[in-house]
């Protein structure tokens, strides 16, 4: 199968998704649906990976030296803090309110707790496999640099179609902040990580 085959089934479950945003507004059923089509996601990928169709490098899999490791990751994290600080203390005025769908958070549900360690690593770790790694490995020496940044942060962005204005341009501009670590180490830890602490600290907010 071919590898930009293989991309676009993996991206199809997520943008699928995002009817539950419009159609659920129970939260155990919304988190079944979510973690669900992740789980669905990485399944396929795995087994891409067990045939030969995939390598772990083309899913950005591959260990880094725990250095470099913590320079990309720290400067990714530091970037992503400030834009975030940005765009939720400053620019959120701004944008036009309203969405076709939300997600219906429950903090008073036994299962947040869960939601908010487990299932924030297993959104920044399944979004990051395919928005960073194995899109970058499909498209790099395809396109330009500067639209391989462009497609990889505008296929995350339309991800969260159902949401606001001001979460898919979030989305777009965190898409455009984690693709150089991912670019310069190979790997989508650094990104990764990065992910799963902005989405901590929005859901602190």
């Amino acid at each position: 199968m071919r590898k930009t085959t293989i991309l676009a089934i993996a991206y199809l479950p997520y943008y699928l998704n995002d009817f539950a945003n419009i159609l659920v507004t129970g939260y155990p059923a919304w988190l079944a649906i979510d973690y669900g089509q992740r789980f669905l996601i990485l399944g396929f990928l795995f087994f891409m990976l067990a045939r030969g169709e995939l390598t772990k490098a083309d899913l950005g899999l591959v260990p880094v030296p725990v250095r470099r490791f913590a320079l990309w990751t720290v400067g990714t994290v530091a970037a992503s803090m400030v834009y975030l600080y940005l765009s939720e203390f400053v620019l959120a005025p701004y944008f036009p309110k309203g969405a076709l769908g939300g997600v219906p958070i429950d903090m008073d549900s036994s299962l947040f707790l869960l939601d908010v360690t487990f299932g924030l690593a297993l959104v920044g770790f399944s979004e990051e496999i395919v928005c960073r790694g194995l899109t970058l490995s499909t498209l790099k020496g395809k396109v330009s640099t500067p639209v391989l940044y462009l497609v990889s942060a505008l296929l995350f962005s339309l991800m969260h179609w159902s949401l606001s204005a001001h979460t898919l341009t979030d989305a777009f501009i965190y898409g455009l902040i984690f693709v150089p670590a991912t670019l310069a180490t190979g790997s989508i830890w650094p990104a990764t990580v990065t992910h799963f602490l902005v989405n901590f600290v929005l859901y602190s907010l």
